[in-house]
């Protein structure tokens, strides 16, 4: 007996079935695909957030280290809301980075301060001259052989028995809205950007509870807020809470 084969028929039927499982089977994949990609994206972006917090909270937690006199006495402010050169508000954070120890007695009207180390000093960076509840706060024009030149000229008298020059730390958090950014900036520098993809962003300082609290979001919908309300110690213990 002879075996039978596929008729003309069969086989297009056949084909055509094979045709449709494999379409159904390549819109399965692609649409595993995207979602594949979607939830990678979405993830990525949680971490990026997650990181910029943990970034912020250690530079608010910092306001105010080593500047317990000079935030007390009314110097200094270690944290307040500013605009920070953008449309949205922000915040500015400041820290003592470095003392200095005098070399010499500084007068009124001097405007070159000697110093015993120079050690990271440069121009354009703004320090606090200190002493006993009183001080200036100055920026560097020049630093050469132990000395460094600051503008304007002091107005007070500082021994070097007593007063040092502490070097300044500024840091700006601020949200850049046309961009979709919040930015950070150190100092003088340009801003870099710090989160990408900020939908929305508001910083504020409860003076009286000493509380700082950040709250932002992610610009693709749906995404929850983030939030940090935290409690730096420097300002309390110098009394500007």
């Amino acid at each position: 007996m002879k075996a039978r084969g596929f008729s003309l028929l069969e086989c297009l039927i056949g084909l055509t079935i094979s045709f449709f499982v494999i379409c159904a089977c390549l819109g399965f994949f692609v649409g595993a695909e995207k979602s594949f990609f979607k939830l990678r994206d979405k993830e990525e972006a949680a971490q990026n957030a997650l990181a910029a917090l943990d970034k912020m909270r250690v530079d608010i937690l910092r306001a105010g280290q080593g500047l317990a006199g000079a935030a007390a006495a009314g110097l200094v402010e270690p944290v307040v809301e500013v605009d920070h050169g953008f449309d949205d508000g922000g915040l500015l954070v400041t820290r003592a980075e470095k003392s200095y120890v005098l070399a010499a007695d500084v007068a009124p009207g001097d405007s070159r301060v000697a110093l015993e180390s120079i050690a990271n000093l440069k121009p354009g960076r703004e320090v606090l001259i200190f002493d006993s509840g009183s001080g200036e706060v100055r920026t560097i024009s020049s630093v050469a052989r132990g000395v460094a030149e600051v503008s304007p000229a002091i107005e007070g008298a500082y021994a070097k028995e007593t007063a040092s020059l502490l070097l300044l730390e500024r840091i700006g958090l601020a949200l850049d809205s046309r961009q979709g950014v919040i930015r950070r900036r150190v100092n003088s520098s340009s801003p870099q950007p710090l989160l990408e993809n900020a939908g929305s962003a508001r910083f504020a300082v409860d003076r009286p509870a000493n509380l700082v609290r950040v709250r932002f979001s992610l610009a693709s919908e749906g995404d929850a807020d983030y939030e940090l309300c935290l409690f730096p110690k420097n300002p309390a213990l110098a009394g500007k809470g």
